[in-house]
Formats: C-alpha cells, sequence, structure tokens
C-alpha cells in the first residue's frame, strides 16, 4: 500500500511494527474495529504482525502490559475501546504511574465530530488519565498519528519511565492518510551531570560510620544491579532494597537486608535505624518506609533521575538529580572506596533473623508454602503475587537472585493484579518459570482472566493461600478494633469457621470452590493440600506439571504479617512478633 493511500489503521500496525512492538494485550470494541479488521487482513495475508491477546476484562489486559514490562523491560502495550474499556484501563493506568513502569495504554475514541456531544460510549479519557499518566493525546486528525505514537513511546521509556495514554478517534483509524505532519520538538534535555554533587555524595559515604543504600526500583529501571553491587562492596556499605527493588541484589549476598519498612526484615530496619547516613539511589520516599522519624538524626543523600522527588517528601542534603548509571559509573571510576568493619559485622548479626523465624502448628504455615516454592526453583522463577498479606509473606521469604523477577503493585496496591500480571509477565519470556503466589480475596478480583490462562495454554503455577479474610485488613482488625469482623471473612467452607459464626449473615455465602473450576475449565490442573506434611510435596508436583496448575492451599487462618510497623510508629517500635 502507497504511503499516499494508506488509512490510520495501517499507520497504526505499520507505526507499531517500527516500534518493535510483539504483544498487544486487551479487548475490542466499537471504537476501535477498523484497528482489529486491518489487524486481521495482514494476519491473513500471512503478514507480520504484533500478536494480539485477548483478554475477558480490559483492567486484566492493562495489568498484563505492566506484568509484561515489568518482566522484560520493554514497554507493555494495552489496547481497549471508548468508554468502559478505556475507564476499566484507569487501574491499571494508575498503577503503572504510581511504579514507574513504562507502559503505553491505547483507546479508541467516538468520531471526532462527536466529541462534547455525549454521543454513545463518549468519555473524556484525556481528563479522566491526565493525573495518573506521565502524558496523553487525544488524536483528531489520522496526519498526527504517527509522530504521536513513536513519541509515546520515546515518553514511555526515557528519563523516569511511567504509563501514556493514547486515545484514537475511530474517524482516524478510517481516514486515508497523506504525508504525515513532522514530529514535535518540546520535550526538556536533561540536566548537566553535576560533578561536585557527585563528589559531595562519594565523600558522605566514605565520611559515615554507618552507612546505609536505600536501593529503589530506578535501579531496576536503569539496568545497573551489577553496578550497584560493586558500590555496595566497594564502599562496604549494607543496602535494604525497597519493594519495587526487590531481586536487584540477591538474597544470599552478604550486605542485603532485605526489604524495608511497615513489613520489612528485621535487619533492613535495624540498619535504617541505626544508621547515620542513608543515601537513596532511584526511589522516592513512601510514607510504608520513611515512617515516622525516618530521618531524625542521620544525614539523608539522594539520587534520583526525577528531579521532582528529590527534597518532595524528605530533606535531602547533598542530593543529585542524575541517571544511576551515570552516578554510580562515576563514583566506581574515582578510585575512593571506603572500610566499615565494625558496621559490617553489626550487620552481619543482624541478618541471621533474615527471614524472621516462623512457628510451626496443626495448619499450613504461608511461610513455608513461600519458602517450598523457593526452595524448588532454586529462587529464580519470575514472583508474581496479588496485594494483601500474601504478597508480604512472598517479599520476605522467597529468595531473590534476579532484577525483574519481582512483579507485584506496589505504590497503589492493586487487588486482583496478579493473575492477569503473570499472563504478561510469561510473554515477556516464555522459556522462564512464572509463579503466581495470590490470596483467595485477591485472586477473586480478575479470576475472570483463567479463562486467557487457559486458553492460550500459558504454564503459570498459581498458588492461592486461601485463609477465609481479607486477611491484611483482618490483621488491622485484630491490632486495631478488639477483633472485630465485619466486612472481612470471606470463607472457606460452607460456613464460616466458628470464630466467625456471630457475624452476620453475610458471612455464611460460600466461596466459589476453587478445586472444582476443572470442571469449567478443562486444561486447568487443579489441586488443594490442607495438611502441613502434604504441602511440599503438592508444590512440587504443581510445578513439575507442563500446563497451567492452580493449587489451593489452606493456610492457617490467624497467621500475621511480622514483623510491622503500626501506622504512626517509629522503626524502634517495630512489633516482631
Amino acid at each position: 500500500m502507497n504511503d499516499s493511500n494508506r488509512t490510520g489503521a495501517a499507520v497504526f500496525w505499520d507505526t507499531l511494527g517500527k516500534l518493535g512492538v510483539d504483544y498487544l494485550f486487551g479487548h475490542t470494541g466499537g471504537a476501535v474495529i477498523p484497528l482489529h479488521v486491518e489487524l486481521n487482513r495482514r494476519m491473513s495475508r500471512g503478514e507480520p504482525v504484533p500478536r494480539f491477546v485477548l483478554f475477558r476484562q480490559e483492567g486484566g489486559a492493562g495489568h498484563a502490559a505492566e506484568g509484561y514490562a515489568r518482566a522484560s523491560g520493554r514497554v507493555g502495550v494495552a489496547l481497549a475501546t471508548s468508554g468502559p474499556g478505556a475507564t476499566n484501563l484507569t487501574t491499571p493506568i494508575a498503577d503503572a504511574y504510581k511504579d514507574s513502569i513504562p507502559t503505553v495504554f491505547i483507546t479508541g475514541q467516538v468520531p471526532s465530530s462527536a466529541i462534547g456531544t455525549d454521543a454513545f460510549q463518549e468519555v473524556d479519557t484525556l481528563g479522566i488519565t491526565r493525573p495518573i499518566s506521565k502524558h496523553n493525546y487525544l488524536v483528531k486528525d489520522a496526519v498526527d498519528l504517527e509522530w504521536v505514537l513513536h513519541e509515546a513511546f520515546g515518553l514511555a521509556t526515557t528519563g523516569r519511565p511511567g504509563p501514556v495514554v493514547v486515545d484514537i478517534c475511530k474517524d482516524v483509524q478510517l481516514a486515508t492518510v497523506g504525508p504525515g505532519n513532522p514530529p514535535r520538538r518540546r520535550h526538556r534535555e536533561p540536566a548537566p551531570f553535576d560533578a561536585a554533587r557527585a563528589d559531595a555524595i562519594v565523600a558522605a559515604v566514605i565520611q559515615a560510620e554507618r552507612p546505609v543504600v536505600k536501593a529503589g526500583g530506578g535501579i531496576v529501571h536503569a539496568g545497573v544491579s551489577d553496578l550497584l553491587r560493586r558500590f555496595i562492596e566497594g564502599f562496604e556499605v549494607p543496602v535494604v532494597t525497597t519493594f519495587n527493588a526487590l531481586g536487584v541484589v540477591p538474597f544470599a549476598h552478604a550486605h542485603n537486608l532485605g526489604m524495608p519498612g511497615m513489613h520489612g526484615s528485621i535487619p533492613a530496619n535495624y540498619a535504617l535505624r541505626d544508621a547515620d547516613l542513608i543515601l537513596t539511589l532511584g526511589g522516592r520516599f513512601d510514607d510504608r518506609v520513611a515512617v515516622k522519624g525516618f530521618a531524625e538524626g542521620k544525614r539523608i543523600a539522594h539520587v534520583d533521575i526525577d528531579p521532582s522527588e528529590i527534597g518532595k517528601s524528605i530533606k535531602a542534603d547533598p542530593a543529585l538529580a542524575a541517571d544511576l548509571r551515570e552516578f554510580l559509573g562515576y563514583a566506581l571510576a574515582s578510585g575512593h572506596s571506603a572500610r566499615h568493619p565494625d558496621w559490617l559485622a553489626q550487620i552481619g548479626s543482624w541478618r541471621e533473623q533474615m527471614p524472621k523465624p516462623y512457628g510451626t502448628g496443626d495448619y499450613i504455615k504461608p511461610q513455608a508454602v513461600v519458602e517450598a516454592i523457593s526452595e524448588l526453583t532454586a529462587g529464580a522463577a519470575t514472583l508474581v503475587t496479588g496485594v494483601g498479606q500474601h504478597q508480604m509473606w512472598a517479599t520476605q521469604y522467597y529468595r531473590f537472585t534476579r532484577p525483574r523477577q519481582w512483579i507485584s503493585s506496589g505504590g497503589l496496591g492493586t487487588m486482583g493484579f496478579g493473575l492477569p500480571a503473570a499472563i504478561g509477565a510469561w510473554y515477556a519470556d516464555p522459556d522462564r518459570s512464572v509463579v503466581l503466589i495470590d490470596g483467595d480475596g485477591s485472586f477473586q478480583m480478575n479470576i475472570q482472566e483463567l479463562g486467557t490462562l487457559v486458553a492460550n495454554r500459558i504454564p503459570v503455577k498459581i498458588f492461592v493461600l486461601n485463609n477465609g479474610y481479607l486477611g491484611m485488613v483482618r490483621q488491622w482488625e485484630d491490632m486495631m478494633d478488639d477483633g472485630n469482623h465485619y466486612e472481612t471473612c470471606l470463607s472457606r467452607t460452607s460456613d464460616c469457621d466458628p470464630d466467625c459464626v456471630d457475624l452476620d449473615q453475610a458471612c455464611r455465602t460460600q466461596l466459589p470452590n476453587l478445586t472444582g473450576l476443572r470442571f469449567v475449565y478443562p486444561r486447568l490442573k487443579t489441586m488443594r493440600v490442607r495438611n502441613p506434611r502434604a504441602m511440599r510435596e503438592v508444590v512440587g508436583e504443581a510445578l513439575a506439571h507442563q500446563g497451567p496448575v492452580l493449587v489451593d492451599v489452606w493456610i492457617d487462618k490467624a497467621e500475621d504479617v511480622l514483623p510491622m510497623v503500626q501506622p504512626g510508629h517509629g522503626l524502634a517500635e517495630m512489633i516482631e512478633s
């Protein structure tokens, strides 16, 4: 087809081909039918096109795009129609925004002439997504489509990554396109590297007696895990890895103290409590980590590619807005090093409590399940979770070995994230084992995507840690509301267990029998385990199965996530048992 008579839909697929897009995760609908028609024509002609993976709901497709991006480092792409299709994407857009995930969300829109008329399935996608995206576009003229798509992908990956939204009117997809408009040049150039500030940060690490590096998700995005390890070894600095940075330093590394914060490891929180210098690399000061009194009595240094994060919630001096590869490369090339033998000896002693020991009993302990999965996968699987207690147990007891193996919703805390994100993560590398650890509450939020899993024969191994509760809220109720459980009991039997008998009748509603799903999805192997002595064998059998597996693991209903720093408290007030 000549450039002079291509449709907007043809431009769309040609441009995605030039951008190297392999997969789109999405759902169809009226406002994107021209795109699907063009895709199907190309497929029938045997032309190379990105694979479109049909999800059962647009929100699931958006989380799959996130999972793909988190696992691969490439741009994850989701496609949906206008109206409810676009609004169903708002949660994954916000999720990607909070965790700085390079994603492009493409939505259809009513014809440009109908905008503002309250047309069928018209919503103001730009207005809705403006606060939760890095940037967004409304394409009303086909001559702008190509450069907008190129710029959207560039914006998603440059500087601090994030989601970009492209809303395309239906008439743009159908229009015949002549020569396109040239791209605009309107984005700010990065600031030059400030060597003096970098020198000040290096000097602060050398002069400190008890320095700690707080490594954030920016380490993953910049691809500098190797440089970080050389830095902490050369300057003899222990490192805590935030939620989004798990895996950038292997669990077994002597300087690694695990995740800090509200449900962080004991050594990580002890180290932040007693440090005289905290150097944050590529991370913000989240309120789950920068708890009450976080910066008191210590010096805070900060390096981040996003200048807006410098001093936003915690004052940092010295501080540097810079690419982490440039900073770490500069520090390592400086010829400087440091020695902190007494501090490292203390760190080594604290590491004996990582992870925290847990008890045994007549019920399966969730920590034991995570440890069994970790051991049987040699810490090498891509590990995906939903949101809740199971998520925190996964952070504490899986022995991470590499970056990009941890796929979970951090800043937004999106229940239902796990299953669709695991599907996307599998497409990032089909040769690598993908394990989903989920909770019974979180799993049901997007349970419809089991259909996507089975239809595409995706061999994800799913372990649902079933305690019959919305467990994290139940834990807070126990601590802060005298154990009154109102809307948190899900029940894993036909009736609630005796401790729930006095609740209202809503508590008696039976959960879907997870093992009965084999009758709905014949290619899904389902298993259930209740006996602690049989747990490891069942986990091993599930991991060895060639196809998708769902294991319903009945865990101890009374188990809490510990340690815990309660809201409004400091690290010195951490509850350990």
